[in-house]
């Protein structure tokens, strides 16, 4: 059944003072609103913002802007998100964007160099972090906002459509472009149901999963994901069964022996382009679907895989670490439902949905390869 995101403006924000047009994206004119943010803070601002800081979900934010030039109201931002995290991605806006290369860079807050005297000087009329970063950085936030710079939190982590529309109905509201934030959730919407429309009937038994990320590649377990957040929770909207839901609360390494013995029927490597590690796992922009395969299939030598009903099967499948916690994450949702139920999902095309997605919404071309399988 299709739900509705019906009254934005109580959901989102009380206005002090009435916008003139509200909802239209040409609106110059400031005005005062107190928006409640993801972290269910009430937050004032003088909208619409001309000058922006943001520490993450940079995507989502160049979505909702949109314009021949997304990035103009960026003043500073957390380089290392993108650059040495996501190199490809990186490298894939530089080319199109050069000029991003000279936005300052406020540091990364999980790496401890975040610095609120950047930010407080770049004087920004608004700093957007997710709540991940909100809740690692609750005294910098006091400093910013004693400063006179407001923070608003926006949650794609949680991986609910709930969290999703409302944060980009938030992005909406905070950079004017309320028409472009619905025309994004609307999208969204469109796509998530694909999958948990046909859920609803399955009748299937749900398949055990296992999810890891493939960025130290096959030598060392890297991270998976407990029930609730990012991969863990999507394997539970595909109708799947994540093995670490009982032993992993948010993200940490599995033991391989619980591995070894929960014996999954689905075993999915994330990847990306991480330059630190030369075995991870690589897709992305400028990936090669053979060099992909062979770095998949590397993972399934591990000592002991051989028996794994998941390898033996040939279920061992790759997607894109960054199709998690972001508004195109029905990438992943299409893709995950694909790998557990084939039969069911067999006619889903969820490379073409992403490359439309980037036609509509995104300032760069589709490229490279963001899912694959053995």
């Amino acid at each position: 059944m299709k739900r509705e995101i019906k009254s934005l403006a109580i959901i989102f924000m009380t206005i002090l003072s009435a916008f003139p047009a509200l909802g239209s994206d040409d609106d110059v004119s400031k005005e005062t609103v107190t928006v409640t943010d993801l972290a269910g803070r009430m937050v004032s601002l003088d909208l619409p913002v001309e000058s922006v800081v943001i520490t993450f979900n940079f995507e989502e934010y160049l979505a909702v802007e949109g314009g021949d030039d997304p990035f103009e109201r960026i003043t500073g931002w957390t380089r290392n998100y993108w650059d040495g995290r996501r190199q490809w991605t990186w490298e894939k806006y530089t080319a199109a964007f050069p000029d991003i290369e000279d936005i300052p860079d406020v540091g990364y807050i999980h790496k401890g160099t975040f610095s609120t005297e950047k930010v407080l000087s770049l004087k920004p009329d608004v700093v957007i972090m997710c709540v991940v970063d909100y809740e690692a950085a609750t005294d910098d936030v006091k400093k910013l906002e004693e400063g006179g710079v407001p923070v608003v939190c926006v949650d794609y982590h949680a991986e609910t459509f709930e969290s999703h529309s409302q944060s980009t109905m938030l992005l909406g509201t905070v950079l004017g472009r309320e028409v472009r934030a619905q025309e994004l959730v609307d999208f969204y919407q469109e796509q998530v149901e694909v999958v948990t429309s046909r859920l609803e009937n399955l009748e299937d038994p749900k398949p055990t999963v296992y999810v890891e990320v493939g960025d130290k590649g096959p030598s060392e377990y890297s991270n998976t994901y407990g029930k609730d957040f990012m991969w863990g929770a999507l394997v539970d909207q595909c109708g799947g069964i994540n093995i670490a839901d009982d032993v992993v609360e948010t993200s940490a390494p599995i033991n391989p022996e619980y591995l070894l013995i929960q014996n999954p029927d689905v075993i999915i490597i994330t990847g990306s382009y991480w330059p630190s590690y030369n075995d991870s796992m690589r897709l992305g922009y400028y990936a090669e679907p053979a060099e992909s395969k062979l770095r998949l299939e590397s993972f399934t030598e591990r000592p002991g895989w051989e028996n794994l009903k998941a390898v033996r099967d040939g279920r061992v499948y790759a997607i894109h670490h960054s199709l998690s916690r972001h508004i195109y994450d029905f990438v992943a949702l299409q893709y995950m439902a694909k790998c557990l139920h084939p039969e069911e999902f067999e006619d889903l095309d969820p490379e073409e949905r992403f490359e439309e997605f980037h036609q509509r919404f995104l300032p760069v071309e589709y490229s490279g390869v963001w899912m694959t399988g053995l």
